[in-house]
């Protein structure tokens, strides 16, 4: 008995193999990150910060699709240990700007030699050629489900 295109296990399915594909890169990324004493929220928001440095909290939480007080958890831990800093704008007084420091710099570069090994690992076998073809693919993917990165 065959099975029709329409009827497919979940398993042939595109999105579960791309749910499976963040699943391991999530596990990956928070067994690398663990040693550096960093959690995979805490790494996103360090890259969100360079590059684009004096956002606000509320920024921040929009840009990681995350709730204000899962931010203001995640900024905390990174302002205790000296990754980030807080100034109010030159503005809006009341408005906090959040910087890198010069170690919270550092450690994004560690974290970076973490997904950057993990992105070595798992595009192996992708020919050099098609990388670049598969992160405009995804991007587009991400794009039409308004998840992010907006039009150039």
């Amino acid at each position: 008995m065959s099975v029709s295109p329409e009827r497919r296990p979940a398993e042939l399915r595109l999105l579960y193999a791309v749910g499976r594909l963040d699943r391991a890169i999530r596990n990956e990324l928070q067994a690398g990150l663990e040693p550096l004493g960093i959690s995979r929220p805490q790494y996103a928001t360090l890259t969100m910060l360079r590059a684009r440095s004096g956002l606000s909290s509320a920024q921040l939480a929009r840009r990681a699709s995350v709730t204000r007080a899962s931010m203001t958890q995640v900024l905390a831990a990174l302002v205790d240990r000296g990754l980030v800093d807080r100034a109010p704008s030159s503005d809006h007084r009341k408005i906090l700007e959040l910087t890198l420091t010069e170690d919270g710099h550092a450690v994004t570069a560690q974290c970076d030699v973490v997904a950057d090994a993990i992105e070595a690992r798992m595009l192996h076998e992708v020919p050099e050629g098609q990388r670049t073809d598969l992160l405009d693919l995804v991007r587009t993917c991400v794009r039409n489900l308004d998840a992010g990165f907006p039009d150039r």
